[in-house]
């Protein structure tokens, strides 16, 4: 991906932002968060703040640090090295400006606003709810590529990965080989904390790496992802042997289907809890009504959790539409005993979807001979 196509990324961006702000009546936007700056700018420095005027250039407030990061990552952009606290140098420039600066009341503190007000005065700013967070739902050509890098990534770390596994390695252990694997391939690092879970422990979806130690009869699920240029992706495996039980086999084909259902459930105009009703359909069909009790998948981006999410709790004019690329993840889990999560990454198209991720799924493919 080269500089130019990122820049004009930003610049459309910018742009499309420039546009709500007029229609909103605001003078400018301020980007405080590092997720908002980076998706707004190509920066990806900290302690930064960018401010959007509704017209013109937009303005990076940073420090000495950045100063050739900002200038080389942000041509487009005008770049002030702050002297004194982002809250001085915001106020600053926002005496002169003509109308309220917006912002994003799910980033902007209550103790950052406080401040602002004493010195912009309440007049000087607005909240305004949605604007870059809408923005975000819907991926431009270079996020997609991003994203299908950060993929390509994390599949062949997952190569390298099942190579290494050794029965009586620990979930610490196991996450430590697949979190190195990933940074040898080239990833920035992980995009999450890297979740290993043998046996009883995969029956909690988000378990923490342990010292529970892999065994020829216990599963092993993976959750885990690349971070990369920014963006991130988000994946879960499977690992079983030939000596698993009939009922975790059972369990990972109902599970298969229901993914492999909603994948072909989801596209542009789809509501997204008829994509997670897909999933719970085939789970009670096989006799799993209770086992499944988190959403279907979620948006993945610059960060790993982002909207829209794919739950029965959400209305049905929230529909999946194109550029969107969320998760799809339906799982079973036993608690204390095992839990069976299958994860790829969708994109949405004019047309359907595409799955982005390639890693084997087929239970006669998730099925290794492991040594010690």
């Amino acid at each position: 991906m080269n500089r130019h196509s990122l820049v004009t990324a930003s610049r459309d961006r910018l742009t499309c932002l420039q546009r709500t702000l007029r229609e909103a009546g605001a003078a400018a936007y301020l980007a405080d968060s590092p997720v908002e700056t980076a998706y707004l700018s190509q920066f990806g420095g900290a302690d930064s703040w960018l401010l959007v005027p509704a017209r013109g250039k937009a303005t990076l407030i940073t420090d000495f640090r950045y100063a050739e990061d900002a200038a080389a990552d942000c041509p487009h952009l005008r770049i002030r090295l702050r002297t004194q606290s982002l809250v001085k140098e915001l106020a600053h420039l926002g005496r002169r400006l003509d109308g309220p600066i917006a912002f994003n009341p799910d980033t902007v503190t209550v103790a950052l606003r406080r401040t602002l007000v004493r010195l912009l005065g309440a007049g000087g700013l607005a909240p305004l709810a949605g604007a870059v967070t809408r923005m975000r739902l819907h991926k431009d050509p270079t996020e997609v590529q991003a994203i299908e890098r950060a993929l390509r990534v994390a599949e062949a770390a997952w190569g390298d990965f099942l190579g290494r596994i050794r029965l009586g390695m620990t979930e610490i252990q196991l996450a430590g080989e697949l979190e190195y694997a990933l940074r040898q391939h080239g990833a920035d690092g992980p995009a999450f904390d890297t979740i290993c879970a043998v046996g009883p422990n995969a029956s909690r979806p988000h378990a923490r790496p342990g010292c529970r130690r892999l065994t020829a009869e216990s599963p092993l699920l993976v959750d885990f992802g690349a971070s990369l240029a920014g963006y991130r992706c988000d994946l879960t495996r499977m690992v079983l042997s030939a000596r698993i039980r009939p009922e975790v086999s059972r369990a990972y084909e109902a599970v298969l289907a229901a993914q492999e259902a909603a994948i072909l459930a989801a596209g542009p105009g789809v509501p997204v809890a008829h994509v997670d009703r897909a999933a719970r359909q085939v789970l009670i069909e096989r006799g799993y009504r209770k086992t499944f009790g988190h959403g279907t998948g979620h948006g993945l981006g610059r960060e790993v959790h982002e909207g829209p999410s794919l739950s029965a709790r959400m209305p049905e004019n929230v529909v999946l539409e194109p550029g969107m690329i969320v998760t799809i993840e339906p799982g079973h889990y036993v608690p204390r005993r095992f839990g069976i999560r299958i994860e790829d990454d969708v994109l949405i198209t004019g047309k359907g979807r595409r799955v982005l991720s390639r890693l084997p799924k087929r239970l006669d493919q998730v099925v290794l001979s492991l040594q010690r």
